[in-house]
């Protein structure tokens, strides 16, 4: 099957999706097919890359692994928010199904979208991806309602989201129109009748920092390499750690066979609005992310976003230096994953690699 049949996203912005009547024909994740833009901007389009030299680059590579089904789905924006230079990046790691999955890989951009668009002239914090993560989940929840396999659906999530921004978090560069790139944005090519969205803000060097907002639930993670060390910058919500155990069991909560109530052993997810033996499980799986927030400079070489399928068998310094010294991300993403296969991994395996300083000019 193309990764692109059978597919509906929505064509607006304020147009839900409604994905329940095509999930049940494909076992796997389908993740939007990536393409590459073709003149120098790629508008903001979700997995399309870039014609032109940017100051960032990306690969993603992904496997099956062991697993019967994939349910790792991931997403990326080149030029986000119409600021050229800004990037965002996502992996989402199913269980239960894929239905979560899959439809936080087609829709993540948009609510960071609208979170900023909210206060479009204010500076912003880490909490705004929280923010992001509860319009996800709150999304998850009213799905969770019509269906139950959408119930029974969760997903473990880190975000990084790399900011252009002056040292007090505004962004005065921004243009003016930006938010007519929310009323625009789709995720494949405009209509012929569609007129072009203005061209990204193009930013000086000097007028600008680099920061990156990551922000995780459950146990995919995000590793940067600065200058050479590796500097984890998400939480491993498990319960295996002793700080989420507590948490949970404060609650009341019930572990069956190392698991909440038999079925998970991470704290924090989107999704999961199930209930099982008259307990919900969401009371104790909550979707409230770690958050934090790196200023970037010379010495931060680039990031890996990867589930537990790659971090269960290889230590983050390991995977640092297994790709410190391969200048093509693409090539890097394929090497992590090569590890991960060749560790015995026994899970779905996708790894994410943006390397920053790929091109000093945008």
């Amino acid at each position: 099957m193309d990764p692109g049949d059978d597919v509906r996203y929505p064509s607006t912005p304020n147009e839900k999706v409604t994905p329940l009547t095509y999930f049940s024909e494909h076992p796997d994740a389908v993740v939007e097919t990536i393409t590459t833009a073709n003149d120098c901007d790629t508008y903001g389009i979700l997995n399309q890359l870039p014609s032109r030299p940017t100051s960032y680059h990306l690969g993603v590579s992904h496997s099956i692994g062991h697993r019967s089904t994939m349910e790792d789905s991931h997403g990326f924006v080149y030029d986000f928010d119409s600021i050229r230079g800004q990037g965002l990046f996502a992996i989402f790691d199913g269980h239960g199904n894929k239905l979560a999955a899959e439809w936080a890989g087609g829709e993540f951009h948009k609510h960071l979208l609208q979170q900023i668009h909210e206060k479009p002239n204010a500076p912003i914090n880490p909490d705004i991806m929280e923010a992001m993560f509860k319009s996800m989940d709150d999304e998850l929840s009213a799905q969770s309602i019509k269906s139950a396999n959408w119930a029974a659906s969760g997903c473990t999530a880190a975000i990084a989201f790399l900011r252009l921004e002056d040292p007090d978090g505004f962004q005065p560069f921004a243009p003016s129109s930006s938010p007519a790139f929310l009323e625009y944005y789709k995720p494949n090519s405009p209509k012929p009748d569609t007129p072009p969205p203005k061209i990204p803000a193009v930013i000086s060097p000097v007028s600008a920092r680099r920061v990156l907002y990551c922000a995780n639930a459950g146990d995919t993670r995000i590793v940067l390499c600065r200058d050479g060390k590796a500097e984890r910058l998400t939480y491993d919500h498990k319960v295996s750690d002793k700080p989420e155990f507590n948490r949970v069991r404060g609650l009341k909560g019930v572990f069956w066979r190392g698991r909440i109530l038999g079925q998970l052993n991470v704290t924090r997810s989107l999704g999961d609005h199930e209930s099982q033996q008259g307990y919900s499980i969401k009371k104790f799986v909550i979707g409230t992310p770690h958050l934090t927030k790196t200023d970037l400079s010379d010495t931060d070489e680039f990031f890996i976003i990867a589930c537990d399928g790659l971090w269960d068998v290889v230590e983050d310094q390991e995977a640092i230096d297994l790709i410190r010294n391969v200048q093509d991300p693409q090539v890097a993403s394929k090497m992590l994953l090569d590890l991960a296969l060749k560790n015995d991994t026994h899970d779905n395996v996708t790894a994410l690699v943006v390397r920053l300083n790929f091109a000093k000019g945008t």
